[in-house]
């Protein structure tokens, strides 16, 4: 009789984001190094900026890496105006088609900031994240009032 095959430790293992992170920071693909040239207050390596789903800024740190963190929050507009709200489901990290909740927001600007900051600050999501979800939001939001003005 064949057993079925099981792995050595039971279940699909986590690892930590803090290991992670060295490892994702240098050699992701979504890393973007732009060198500036001048006076720019940005050293020799220039600006440090990735291109990863579910960073908030865009700005390589750990704060706001989408790969490294397992909790995560991001903004994308919508067409026909709002946005669409993600965040990473812990309990599903090992399913990647079901890692992702997202909720698309089409009320008015307060509403739609009301539960930014409801779904990060005070459900403790990631608090830290919440000013510049905020900023984001504000951005789309001006961006898609002056594509409807045009």
């Amino acid at each position: 009789r064949r057993r079925p095959h099981v792995p050595l430790w039971g279940s699909a293992m986590s690892v930590s984001p803090d290991l992670i992170w060295p490892i994702v920071r240098d050699t992701s693909c979504f890393v973007v190094k732009r060198r500036q040239s001048g006076r720019s207050r940005m050293g020799k390596a220039g600006a440090r900026m990735t291109t990863e789903p579910n960073n908030l800024t865009g700005i390589n740190s750990f704060k706001y890496s989408g790969l490294a963190n397992a909790k995560t929050v991001d903004l994308t507009p919508v067409s026909g105006g709002g946005v669409e709200l993600v965040t990473k489901i812990r309990k599903n990290a090992n399913t990647p088609a079901k890692q992702l909740h997202k909720v698309t927001l089409t009320r008015d600007f307060r509403r739609v900031a009301n539960t930014i900051v409801k779904t990060t600050t005070d459900n403790y999501y990631r608090p830290d994240l919440n000013k510049a979800a905020l900023a984001k939001w504000s951005l789309i939001y001006k961006s898609q009032k002056r594509a409807k003005a045009e």
